[in-house]
């Protein structure tokens, strides 16, 4: 049983209850489950308010990078802060903002020379979606009125945004009447990253899949300003994990048809793959980059969309032209994050990060090999510092039933052993901060095969 709240939190949890309505949750179960409440984090760890420390296994969403409460990255916040807290970023610039583009700019791809910033990832994607449409509009291509996009994808929760992603995933298909048109092309699990694998047939379904990948844009291709996918790994529809031969053969697709390449690496950048780009791994480059969550270590809410100077000259133009980006953010390159986010790069250079990386990959992979041998974990796969399984009835081999919320209950369970760890659906994932030691990764394994068990 979980340690008692102290007193003062119950008039707290009251007043949550009363006014405050949570993300990506049916408020109705908070009446008899309140939320945790949290009081603090140090390291990779939460600190509970009723005094208990909880592994962050999935990075707080993904966004803490190198553990809670890094002190160079509050220092950075607390300077900066004092100095310029905020000022408008049109026809104003300032030092954070410009350390920020030159400390990231040499690790990314050499054609992506502008940077736009706004404040989160689904904005992140907004931004290049917009510029992917204004710039076709703009070079004379008129009739590139849709995009494409992968099934399964999930690239954030504003209309532009959903309009790309799965619109079975999180209810998004009530918003289907208000959406931007958007062809999807499904692409098929890599096996090769699953630890246990059987690669029957594989070569032949790859084979299939690049067919059908050149089919989708010979239909289709014409009619798309950009192509947008998150590389190698789809992150929120389920941890799909698909082939770096397919990113590649999308590359060329785009290249071929006059389609832009958008690649979001929101979720899947800031070595949370193994390389500072997952994209790295294949050596493509997009034409607009989305970036953010590990962007300022999870400290505060900032992004960036780079684009080429292709793009970029698509827009460049007199005042009376009509060809300038008209879209921005009151908080756009606001100093205090940008700070932050220059201190989080700082410290891929003057710690070991990258190494971290690898040494929590080594241990994922031991961990979900200890979880495949379980017979509810089928499908255990790692990439990077990712790893994840599907859960299954272990007496039948079959999914769960939804309404019975088995991977909620396991959440919460999991929580009162020291672990955050918060399936989606039927996937169970591990993506802790980079700092975390790789032997609390399989103190992780561990809980989570006691709470399988029983």
């Amino acid at each position: 049983m979980p340690t008692p709240l102290p007193p003062d939190w119950s008039d707290r949890l009251a007043l949550d209850r009363a006014h405050v309505w949570h993300p990506f949750t049916q408020m109705q179960i908070h009446e008899a489950d309140p939320p945790v409440a949290v009081a603090g984090g140090e390291g990779c760890d939460l600190l509970l308010a009723n005094g208990e420390r909880v592994l962050d296994g999935i990075s707080s969403w993904w966004t803490c990078l190198h553990g809670h409460g890094h002190p160079r990255l509050v220092s950075a916040l607390e300077r900066q802060a004092a100095r310029l807290d905020h000022v408008m970023f049109a026809g104003f610039t300032h030092e954070p903002a410009l350390e920020l583009v030159a400390r990231l700019r040499p690790r990314l791809p050499a054609g992506l020379t502008r940077a736009f910033f706004s404040d989160d990832g689904s904005t992140a994607v907004e931004v290049a979606l917009k510029m992917a449409f204004q710039a076709q509009f703009q070079r004379g291509e008129k009739g590139r009125d849709r995009f494409g996009a992968l099934r399964g994808g999930y690239h954030g929760d504003t209309l532009g945004a959903v309009g790309v992603g799965e619109l079975e995933n999180f209810m998004t298909g009530l918003f289907r009447p208000l959406l931007l048109t958007c062809e999807r092309l499904e692409v098929p699990e890599d096996p090769r990253r699953e630890l246990r694998p059987d690669l029957t047939g594989w070569p032949e379904r790859l084979e299939t899949a690049r067919q059908g990948m050149r089919r989708f844009f010979t239909e289709h291709g014409a009619r798309l300003a950009a192509f947008i996918a998150e590389p190698l790994i789809q992150c929120a529809g389920g941890m799909r994990m698909w082939p770096p031969e397919l990113l590649a053969e999308l590359r060329a697709q785009c290249d071929a048809h006059g389609v832009y390449l958008i690649l979001d690496e929101v979720a899947t950048g800031f070595g949370r793959t193994g390389t500072f780009l997952a994209s790295e791994q294949v050596g493509v480059a997009p034409d607009l980059l989305c970036l953010s969550k590990g962007l300022t270590g999870g400290t505060l809410p900032l992004s960036l969309t780079w684009a080429t100077e292709a793009i970029y000259a698509h827009f460049w133009g007199e005042p009376a032209s009509g060809r300038a980006f008209l879209h921005g953010h009151s908080y756009t390159a606001n100093p205090a994050a940008c700070a932050v986010a220059c201190a989080s790069l700082a410290l891929f250079d003057e710690e070991p990060v990258l190494a971290r990386a690898a040494a929590i990959h080594e241990a994922m992979k031991a961990a979900f090999l200890t979880l495949s041998e379980h017979p509810a974990v089928r499908q255990a796969r790692v990439l990077g510092t990712i790893g994840a399984c599907r859960l299954v009835d272990p007496a039948t081999g079959a999914a769960h039933d939804p309404s019975l919320r088995f991977g909620w209950r396991l959440h919460r369970r999991a929580l009162d052993h020291g672990l955050l760890a918060r399936p989606i659906g039927d996937c169970l994932y591990l993506l802790p901060p980079l700092n975390t030691p790789p032997a609390r990764i399989q103190e992780a394994a561990a809980t989570l095969l006691e709470l399988l068990s029983s």
